[in-house]
C-alpha cells in the first residue's frame, strides 16, 4: 500500500558557496570550452563553472526547487559578486534568494553557523548542500528518514556512492599479470554526499568542519541517520571532473 504519512515540509535550503576551490587549476590551462564559455576562475567562483551552458550552481537552484524548496541562502565569500550579480533576488528562478557572508577559511560547520546567523532563519529543519555537485537526490527521503522514529536526529546525511578517480587494477601477485582494469569505476562504499537534512538543533553542535567535528559527536550522541541513493550524484573538484561531468 501508498505510504501516506504526512511529512513537515522544508522549504529553506543553504548553499554553501564560499570556499576557494583551490583544486581548480589557472585560467591560462582550461579547455578551450570553459573559456568560451566566459568562466575565468580568476574572477568566478568554482560553482559559477558552466556545464552544458548553465553554472552548477543554477543546477543545483534548479534542482532544489523541483525539491520543493522555495528559500534559497547562498553563503557566500571568495569572489562572491560573481554569484550575486549573475543570480540577484531569485526572482528569474522563482525562487527567494538571499545571500550570507562567511569567512572562506573555516569550516563547513563555521560555515553554516554563520550562514544562520546572517540569514537570519530560524526554520526547524531545512537543508543544507555542497555547491560544487550535481545530483538528482530526491530530498524527500531524507525528511521520511528523519520522521520514520519517534527520537527525532538532529541531522540526516544523504549517501551516495562516488565515483572512484583511478583506475581500479586487479592482478596476480605471484605472475604481475594484469587480470582487468576498469577506469574509474563506482565505489560500493557509502559516502558523505555534502547533502543534508539539519534540525534547529544542529546549531549548538556547529564547530570547525561537520566532518570532523560535528558529525563524530552526534554518532556518539546517536542523533544522526543516513539516507542512501543509488542515482545520480558527482561533484567537481577538477577540471578532470568537468570535463567528465559536461561530456
Amino acid at each position: 500500500m501508498e505510504n501516506t504519512k504526512k511529512y513537515p515540509e522544508v522549504k529553506t535550503a543553504i548553499i554553501l558557496a564560499g570556499g576557494r576551490g583551490q583544486r581548480m587549476v589557472n585560467f591560462s590551462v582550461l579547455p578551450t570550452g570553459l573559456k568560451e564559455q566566459g568562466f575565468d576562475p580568476g574572477k568566478m567562483h568554482k560553482s559559477m563553472i558552466p556545464v552544458r551552458g548553465k553554472p552548477v550552481l543554477e543546477h543545483n537552484i534548479l534542482w532544489l526547487k523541483n525539491c520543493g524548496v522555495k528559500k534559497i541562502v547562498i553563503g557566500v565569500g571568495y569572489q562572491k559578486e560573481s554569484i550575486i550579480n549573475y543570480f540577484e533576488d531569485g526572482e528569474k528562478w522563482d525562487v527567494e534568494i538571499i545571500y550570507a557572508e562567511h569567512n572562506p577559511e573555516g569550516g563547513t560547520a563555521d560555515a553554516v553557523k554563520e550562514d544562520i546567523k546572517d540569514s537570519g532563519i530560524n526554520d526547524d529543519y531545512f537543508f543544507v548542500v555542497n555547491s560544487d555537485q550535481l545530483t538528482s537526490f530526491p530530498l524527500k527521503k531524507l525528511i521520511e528518514v528523519c520522521f520514520a522514529d519517534k527520537i527525532l536526529p538532529i541531522a540526516v546525511i544523504g549517501l551516495v556512492y562516488p565515483t572512484f578517480p583511478f583506475g581500479k587494477v586487479e592482478w596476480n601477485a605471484d605472475t604481475h599479470r594484469i587480470i582487468s582494469f576498469q577506469e574509474k569505476p563506482v565505489v560500493k562504499i557509502p559516502t558523505s554526499g555534502g547533502l543534508y537534512l539539519f534540525s534547529r538543533e544542529i546549531q549548538s553542535y556547529l564547530k570547525g568542519d561537520l566532518e570532523k567535528y560535528t558529525f563524530p559527536i552526534l554518532v556518539k550522541e546517536d542523533r544522526i541517520k543516513g539516507c542512501l541513493y543509488k542515482g545520480s550524484w558527482d561533484t567537481i573538484n577538477t577540471i578532470k571532473d568537468w570535463q567528465r561531468i559536461n561530456n
